[in-house]
């Protein structure tokens, strides 16, 4: 045969040997992958990809309940613990969900106020499972809240409701009696003035619990507000023989701006001074100070009361907590006064704090955040580097005087010729 024929038989062969090969390796890796993703599947991208971006705990076990993936979320919020994931009550839970793909979700108990998470179990695809889980625990506190105060407020409207029913009956059956009427008329506008009272505190405080948007700020001259309170409240003093002394700087504070809404600014330094006011003795003091610190402008309500005891200062800021219901009820007292300063300031920025001992007094301090326009702390800026290179040039021109030679010899002592 011809020696060219045999080579190009050789090769052609070689070819489709090597092409053969290639073949049957090809075929093999995909068989193999496929085996694999049969015994041990991967997780779909598009999974992975939103449970990355879902602003919740996530976790996915595989067919042996190992996990796989963690989200974002998971990595720092650990609303389930590595011993809550390997409990066998827990991991049952798993396994049946893996085996029947009927989902299972746990809602926290509200008797308990240590179960605040909720836990969904759901499968993906046929070999694993997601775990989400939400912590509900602030979503449990707001919802107790609210229902505290629903209950607070019936029990606190009850009270001048049921007075003015029994009053108007009683002047009605008591119609020919004018010393009668004239009595029960009064419990009548006491009552009334009560619910009034309450009314407004109760919208007051929904406002200072409401989110104090940009459209609502006003610039607010601290020092002419808390003046114009003071003023407004001369009068109630002048009832209980209380003196209103006022401490305050006007050279200073003049320009303490902040920017905020003035009505309930207002009612929060209003409801310091009434307190302070209702709960001093004939002949005492309630004093007012006012001074600024850097970008703070502090308020100071001092009286010379009983004193609140130690145990219910912590609490004294929730809403119709009262140290002595009895009394504040005698007094006129809502109970809603110093919550709404407080949720006033800290809508603002700010914060109230008090100091109290028995049988010496009491003192609410105020801590406004100052707005500082920006034109303002640029010159201020301007003028403290120029203070400073002002006392640059002095210390340089002493130095120099200093270090400069001394002038002597005969032509300076005859002077000029």
């Amino acid at each position: 045969m011809d020696p060219t024929l045999l080579v190009l038989a050789a090769t052609a062969l070689g070819i489709l040997i090597g092409v053969g090969t290639t073949i049957a390796i090809v075929g093999a890796r995909a068989a193999g992958v496929r085996r694999s993703k049969e015994m041990r599947p991967e997780l779909p991208e598009v999974a992975t990809a939103i449970l990355d971006e879902v602003d919740t705990f996530a976790v996915v076990l595989d067919s042996a309940l190992a996990p796989v993936y963690v989200n974002p979320v998971a990595r720092q919020e650990a609303h389930l613990s590595d011993e809550e994931l390997l409990d066998t009550e827990f991991l049952t839970r798993v396994r049946r969900v893996m085996t029947s793909g009927i989902p299972d979700t746990h809602d926290p108990d509200p008797s308990d106020p240590s179960d605040t998470v909720r836990i969904h179990i759901v499968r993906l695809q046929q070999r694993f499972v997601v775990i989400l889980a939400e912590d509900l625990g602030e979503e449990q506190r707001v919802n107790a809240m609210r229902r505290d105060f629903i209950a607070n407020v019936s029990h606190e409207l009850k009270t001048p409701i049921a007075a003015i029913g029994l009053l108007a009956e009683a002047v009605q059956e008591a119609a020919a009696d004018a010393t009668l009427v004239r009595d029960f008329a009064k419990s009548l506008v006491k009552e009334s003035r009560r619910l009034g009272e309450l009314s407004r505190d109760i919208i007051q405080l929904s406002e200072a619990q409401s989110t104090l948007r940009p459209e609502d700020r006003e610039s607010v001259s601290l020092i002419d507000l808390v003046r114009a309170e003071v003023e407004t409240h001369r009068a109630f003093a002048e009832q209980h023989q209380v003196d209103l002394v006022v401490t305050a700087d006007d050279s200073k504070e003049r320009d303490a701006v902040i920017l905020g809404r003035p009505t309930s600014l207002s009612s929060a330094v209003a409801n310091l001074l009434s307190n302070a006011i209702r709960h001093s003795p004939e002949g005492g003091r309630v004093g007012v100070g006012m001074t600024r610190e850097k970008n703070r402008f502090i308020v100071t309500v001092t009286d010379q009361g009983e004193g609140i005891p130690s145990e219910h200062l912590p609490r004294i800021f929730e809403r119709f907590y009262r140290v002595d219901g009895a009394r504040t009820r005698v007094d006129g007292g809502t109970g809603l006064g110093l919550s709404i300063a407080r949720h006033t300031m800290r809508a603002h920025g700010g914060d109230v704090d008090v100091w109290s001992q028995l049988g010496v007094g009491s003192s609410f301090t105020l801590t406004f955040p100052l707005h500082v326009e920006k034109d303002q702390a640029k010159s201020a800026k301007r003028v403290k580097k120029a203070k400073r290179a002002v006392k640059t040039a002095v210390r340089a021109n002493q130095t120099a005087h200093t270090n400069a030679p001394a002038l002597s010899g005969p032509d300076h002592e005859k002077g000029p010729q």
